[in-house]
């Protein structure tokens, strides 16, 4: 079995264009335009672009965490660090979005090897809901109630 990362794929925050052209304005908003040919700058865009792309979809995560709780379900996603911790312990957690500033977690969760992870850089107060919420957001395999795990 091969174990490994997935394999290349184009998508909205790893296609642009590099250096001068006058496309830039008129580019769509999945196509981005670095105007500098220096690969610092290229690898810092796609950093940029990568980092927003995972901050949407931690956002996206917290919409439906909020609707699953105004229909007065049982959410499959969550946030907080106690219940990170019972989730992974259980084997519960699917998939989590953290800020890098969760070191210790981000380790936890490397050497566990059994959840996917996203690594959020930046300022968590310049990061929207997924600041707001702590930078940290994570989906379970299915709907459960953790106060019963822990």
């Amino acid at each position: 079995s091969f174990s490994g990362n997935d394999p290349p794929s184009v998508n909205s925050y790893n296609t642009f264009i590099v250096g001068p052209s006058t496309l830039g304005p008129a580019l769509p908003p999945t196509i981005g335009h670095v105007p500098s040919q220096s690969t610092h700058d290229i690898y810092d865009y796609f950093l940029a672009r990568k980092s927003a792309h995972t901050v949407g979809e931690a956002d996206k995560l917290i919409a439906q965490m909020l609707t699953d709780v105004a229909k007065g379900e049982t959410a499959c996603v969550l946030t907080g660090k106690k219940e990170a911790q019972i989730a992974i312990k259980n084997s519960l957690m699917k998939r989590v979005f953290v800020h890098e500033s969760m070191g210790k977690f981000i380790d936890y969760v490397r050497k566990d090897g059994s959840v996917e992870m996203a690594v959020v850089s930046g300022k968590l107060e310049e990061l929207g809901r997924f600041g707001e919420y702590g930078g940290l957001v994570f989906e379970l395999f299915y709907r459960a109630d953790l106060s019963a795990f822990g």
